[in-house]
């Protein structure tokens, strides 16, 4: 039941305006027992969440400002030099082999790229001012985002991919059998690249685009639905919105659905 917490406060004075390298850095934080399951979960309030599976068997994190509105030499747009930022909150905790990496921050952003062992839970989670990426993972993924990218490539397992404004891509290497998965945006592409022998029962739905698929897909007819009002005694019909299909035969339901973008559907 050991618990590991790592609060990080910065307060970034510049010393001669030469930059702000004080308010980067890395840290490494254990799992309670490597032998067991491990998730790792990432939220944060503006910044860019990366996350890369490899052969390490713990947690290695670098965090760094998003400080979008200055360059590289700490100058805004009008020639005026930052002499001191607001501080970054980053609050990394580890307890019965889970690893929370959370900033509460509006005001000062914070982008991070995490290292993590292949086989690990993974939920990933940003609200402005970022895109997730996530790569070479065999486990449950969940990705939330509002206004920014949802990438995942080589993922083997399971995700459930939602964002507002910003396209999905996915590749898969493998798919869990018997889970269903959801992808959702507002503004932008779903794209998924799937393995030629993936079987599933698709549900996909888009108001301004096309659905485009690779795969040979048996499309299932949709019958209109019939409600009766019970306070006026009228009748309304709901014509099914939603594309229905199979592909080799079916499986668990992938449900895809955006107002603005296409969805595709790609055999690797």
């Amino acid at each position: 039941m050991k618990k590991l917490i790592i609060i990080l406060t910065i307060l970034v004075i510049s010393g001669g305006y030469s930059g702000f390298s004080q308010d980067s850095g890395e840290l490494v934080v254990p799992f309670s027992d490597p032998a067991k399951p491990k998730k790792v979960i990432v939220d944060l309030r503006r910044g860019s969440i990366e996350v890369v599976g490899s052969d390490r068997q713990d947690v290695k994190i670098y965090y760094e400002p998003t400080d979008s509105k200055m360059n590289e030499n700490g100058t805004s747009s009008d020639g005026l030099k930052r002499i001191a930022s607001a501080s970054l909150n980053l609050e990394i905790s580890e307890k019965d082999n889970t690893v929370e990496i959370e900033s509460d921050s509006w005001n000062k952003g914070v982008n991070v790229k995490i290292e993590v062992p292949y086989r690990v839970d993974l939920h990933v989670e940003s609200y402005n001012d970022g895109d997730l990426f996530v790569s070479n993972i065999k486990g449950e993924v969940v990705a939330d985002s509002q206004n920014g990218r949802i990438t995942a490539e080589n993922i083997s397992g399971s995700l459930i991919a939602d964002t507002y404004n910003g396209a999905i891509r996915v590749t898969f290497d493998e798919i869990k059998p018997d889970t269903p998965m959801a992808f959702s945006t507002y503004n932008g592409d779903i794209d998924l690249t799937l393995p030629a022998n993936f079987r599933g029962s698709m549900k996909m739905k888009t108001a301004r685009g096309d659905i485009l698929s690779g795969f040979d897909f048996t499309l299932e007819k949709s019958e209109p639905e019939t409600k009766k009002d019970t306070k006026s005694g009228t009748y309304k019909i709901y014509m099914d919105e939603w594309v229905r299909g199979k592909i080799n035969g079916g499986g668990p339901e992938f449900m895809l659905k955006n107002y603005n973008g296409n969805i595709y559907l790609r055999k690797k």
